[in-house]
């Protein structure tokens, strides 16, 4: 069985900045040192918690710096953003992104540069926490970037329509399918899911491995053996059965995850597979209702508690053009490591980050629904194996492809199993 785990995420541990100058990396000429702008492209849209944040901390940083920070949103496509502008030699100095999918690719054709040397020259390698760095860090290696937000990714519930349709939240899937019956029969749609992106890929690759230890899970994620692994077919046979007995929203096949979140958050589907960056969205009327909690496991199956996933967010990821005026850069990172500025996105936007942020530079009351992400939750499930680091970047798009047509109706097991090895090549 696997055993319940720590989280990896702090707000309270404290790790305190020391700031070094830079000695000994690669990089920047006679400009680097003169350079008055850096260009950063970021998901980060004005007029969302965090980014309403990040551009408050960066006028923060010009105002102490006297360096513009030129920042362009790139929306859901910013890795596709980012290659376009770096095949014009345009690239932009930092990218603040997640480590999945494309940017996993990015060292490899020189788009950015390893930062494996920066974090200790700069003196950050104990501003972080270990997991992130580990998280970050490649089969070779190196560095990817510098680890920023973390993620406690729960199933949210909403208890107000649980007890309105009388059924507790479940913790095993008989209770989750007899629950979802319940919930139906009162009119609620159950668990809202985007079964045609990767929100939908994520909950099926956390259900397909209810019966797969760690090693098994990543050896299959990575390379692939679906229909040739029993623990793996029966993960997936869960998975039908679940979709089958009605447990997922009507048409889940077709939603994404931004439809997912608008019928939980206006309390149209009692459950849904979301992590701690949509606190900040959540309603101030539907808060009380909200609870945290894990993924109901089978008996039998590999956890011993309901799962959930944690990790880390976006980073910032140095682009070669960035590298030429690392002096700025550096003065830029080290800046957004600070525990009092990391301590703003907590307080301000709900979001957790990787940076370790002493109690007394937290605000007085930290938000009772992120007091239940970092205190309660982690108390109270296992932490199932988050793909995002095993699967490879290049056939992600057309694993979630596949696991979309897992959600719809009909399609059996040993299709989907066959579909999955298909993509591996």
């Amino acid at each position: 069985m696997k055993t319940r785990a720590r989280a990896i995420l702090s707000v309270t541990a404290f790790g305190a900045v020391t700031a070094l100058t830079l000695t000994g990396c690669s990089g920047g000429g006679d400009s680097a040192s003169d350079a008055d702008t850096i260009t950063m492209l970021t998901a980060a849209a004005e007029g969302t918690p965090g980014g309403d944040v990040l551009r408050s901390v960066i006028a923060d940083f010009e105002a102490e710096s006297g360096i513009t920070v030129e920042l362009e949103v790139g929306g859901e496509d910013v890795p596709l953003v980012f290659e376009t502008a770096a095949a014009a030699g345009e690239a932009p100095d930092i990218v603040n992104i997640n480590a999945v999918r494309n940017p996993l690719t990015w060292i490899d054709a020189g788009l950015v540069v390893p930062v494996t040397d920066y974090l200790t020259d700069w003196g950050l390698a104990d501003s972080a926490l270990p997991a992130a760095i580990e998280e970050w860090t490649r089969d070779d290696g190196q560095l990817q970037g510098f680890p920023y937000e973390g993620y406690q990714w729960p199933i949210w519930y909403n208890t107000a329509l649980f007890e309105e349709a009388g059924v507790e939240i479940p913790t095993t899937t008989d209770e989750l399918i007899a629950a979802a019956a319940e919930l139906r029969a009162a009119g609620i749609q159950p668990f809202a899911i985007g079964g045609n992106d990767w929100s939908g890929q994520k909950l099926f690759l956390q259900i397909a491995q209810s019966y797969l230890d760690a090693d098994a899970a990543r050896a299959i994620f990575s390379e692939g053996g679906w229909c040739a692994s029993d623990d793996a077919m029966k993960g997936i046979e869960l998975f039908t059965e679940l979709r089958d007995a009605g447990v997922f929203v009507d048409n889940a096949e077709g939603l994404e995850a931004s439809s997912m979140s608008a019928a939980f958050m206006t309390g149209d589907a009692a459950m849904m597979s979301a992590g701690s960056w949509e606190l900040g969205n959540a309603p101030a009327e539907l808060a009380d209702s909200i609870q945290f909690g894990g993924l109901a496991v089978p008996s039998g199956g590999a956890f011993d508690a309901p799962t959930a996933y944690q990790g880390t967010a976006n980073g910032f990821w140095i682009s070669t053009n960035g590298a030429e005026k690392i002096d700025a850069v550096q003065k830029f990172i080290t800046y957004m490591y600070s525990p009092e500025v990391a301590a703003q996105f907590v307080d301000q936007a709900q979001i957790l980050t990787v940076i370790d942020v002493p109690a007394d530079q937290l605000g007085t009351e930290v938000s009772p629904l992120l007091a239940q992400l970092t205190s309660e939750l982690p108390t109270e499930v296992a932490y199932a194996l988050q793909p995002d680091r095993y699967v490879p970047g290049d056939i992600t798009e057309q694993q979630i492809r596949q696991t979309a047509l897992a959600f719809a109706p009909g399609t059996s097991a040993d299709s989907i199993c066959a579909g999955l090895d298909s993509i591996y090549g």
